[in-house]
């Protein structure tokens, strides 16, 4: 029978002794075994119990599964099978050199002539055991790392797998070892392989996974062992952020994304302004931290340049990246250019800048030479977020008027706002009091004379007396030769006379076709102070 071998092995010989009948009784036989081990390549001798002892046997036979194999005299070996490793030793044991799965059977001893009465068989059982050599592990999904250690994202379901070859079947096991935990059996078996599968695999997963092959013949056992990390991404997008540095002309870029195992890439990278959409890395800064800083100075920064910070890590899909940026603003300070004061109070000038990224240092300076502001109990600062107010206490003309400025500065650029201050004396503050004063009197008057009015609208606008009844007011009506002027009728045209409305009439001719005369009708007014004239 013939076998494939793996590796070097170990032979088992099995001898198998049986027993005949003895002289006095017809018993059964006697059996006994007798095992031997041996590797796989070594020489192997079985010795023939037959043959007597201190004496030579006349011719020795070997066979092998029932078939002659070789037979030997004193003076020569022949053989019935082509095999230069089959050789006679010790006048009677058979040897075999280099064994293989091959030679695996029973083997059978015969001796002739013999001093022996009555010869006892004695077969001879070849076992081969081989394996194990060598457990091979599969995990999968997994990645395997330079250093052998094996990798998977959380979440995925994992199968583990080991293999071996042993004749006969080995025996497999799983064993899992945690970082901070005692050695545990997972899983074991017989045949040629072991698996079992964790779902949904967590960082408390990772550890030594170990898996042994045992021969149970040979007892001869290899292990092999690897390492699992369990890797996950960070719960948020990366956040960065920019800010003036040390310098105020130095430009400080802030990248993090926390929260994952193992730590991730990071790299900061501008885009081209002659290529836009092409991204470079910005001094060509990188690190595979949690955070990434990176100072650019201001002749590597332009007004609205974008920069961002890309994040890679291995448990995203694909690698792909992750981004954040910011987006860089020049300074533009904004606030009233002239501000006007009064002597002996205190003034404020305000000053703000709201878009300039990162945010701006605001400070103030006074005078032509543009000396800064040191704040004191005469000039009093405030910052607040991107506004800075300067108030200036007891003002006087001859020291605080003039030219003040504002200057917003971030690593982008440098912008100044020029505010000029008027100090005006009390005087003035007087005149201005007077002024409103009489503002409120004919705003107060107009109301009154309004009010009045509003209170009389019908005697006004309906003909009641408004002034006393003893004031005679008299109503000329005079006659003229003129008819142009007096064509339409004017009967609706009422003259108010000692307070007491009277209709006029038209004294004109109208023109009729019969040319008849005009007829007028005029009342009589109550009192005859009409004369016609």
């Amino acid at each position: 029978m013939k076998r494939k071998m793996w590796g070097a092995a170990i032979i088992t010989v099995v001898v198998l002794c049986q027993g005949v009948p003895s002289r006095a009784t017809d018993a059964a036989a006697e059996v006994v075994t007798v095992d031997r081990l041996a590797t796989v390549g070594e020489s192997v001798v079985l010795s023939c119990n037959n043959a007597a002892v201190n004496a030579s046997p006349g011719v020795t036979e070997w066979s092998k599964d029932g078939k002659l194999v070789l037979r030997h005299n004193s003076t020569s070996t022949e053989k019935f099978v082509a095999d230069s490793r089959l050789a006679i030793v010790n006048n009677s044991a058979l040897q075999i050199s280099n064994v293989s799965g091959s030679d695996e059977g029973v083997y059978l001893c015969n001796v002739m002539p013999s001093d022996i009465q009555e010869q006892n068989q004695h077969p001879i059982k070849l076992v081969l055991v081989s394996g194990p050599d060598a457990v091979s592990i599969n995990i999968t999904p997994a990645v395997v790392l330079l250093n052998g250690t094996y990798y998977t994202i959380q979440g995925s379901e994992v199968t583990y797998t080991c293999s071996s070859q042993s004749y006969p079947a080995q025996e497999l096991s799983w064993v899992f070892e945690g970082l901070a935990s005692k050695p545990l059996n997972v899983t074991s078996g017989n045949g040629t392989s072991l698996s079992f599968k964790k779902i949904n695999i967590i960082p408390i997963d990772q550890g030594n996974y170990s898996c042994s092959a045992r021969n149970p013949v040979s007892g001869k056992t290899v292990t092999s062992s690897i390492a699992m990390l369990v890797y996950y991404r960070p719960s948020r997008a990366p956040r960065c952020s920019s800010q003036t540095g040390n310098n105020a002309s130095d430009l400080l870029l802030l990248c993090s994304w926390t929260g994952g195992y193992p730590e991730p890439t990071l790299q900061w990278k501008h885009d081209d302004e002659e290529t836009p959409g092409d991204w470079q890395p910005v001094l060509s800064a990188s690190a595979a931290n949690a955070s990434l800083d990176v100072t650019m100075s201001r002749t590597q920064l332009h007004d609205g340049q974008v920069l961002k910070c890309v994040g890679e890590h291995p448990a995203v899909l694909s690698r792909m990246e992750l981004p954040c940026s910011v987006k860089l603003k020049a300074p533009y300070p904004e606030g009233e250019p002239m501000i006007t004061g009064i002597s002996k109070q205190n003034v404020t000038l305000t000053c703000q800048d709201k878009d300039a990224r990162p945010p701006p240092k605001i400070t103030w300076l006074r005078g032509v030479r543009q000396e800064e502001i040191v704040p004191s109990s005469k000039y009093i600062i405030s910052q607040g977020e991107a506004v800075s107010t300067l108030v200036i206490t007891n003002c006087s003309k001859e020291s605080d008027e003039g030219f003040y400025f504002c200057r917003s500065e971030n690593p982008v650029g440098v912008r100044e706002l020029e505010v000029h201050l008027s100090i005006k004396s009390s005087a003035y503050n007087v005149g201005g009091l007077i002024g409103v004063v009489l503002a409120i009197v004919i705003v107060g008057s107009g109301g009154i004379i309004g009010a009045v009015v509003y209170l009389n609208r019908e005697r006004i606008f309906l003909g009641h007396r408004v002034w006393s009844e003893e004031r005679n007011d008299v109503l000329m009506l005079v006659d003229s030769d003129d008819d142009a002027p007096f064509e339409d009728d004017v009967s609706g045209l009422t003259s108010l006379t000692n307070g007491n409305a009277t209709p006029v009439v038209n004294d004109q001719h109208t023109t009729r076709d019969d040319h008849e005369e005009p007829q007028v009708h005029d009342e009589e007014p109550q009192e005859k102070d009409i004369t016609d004239t």
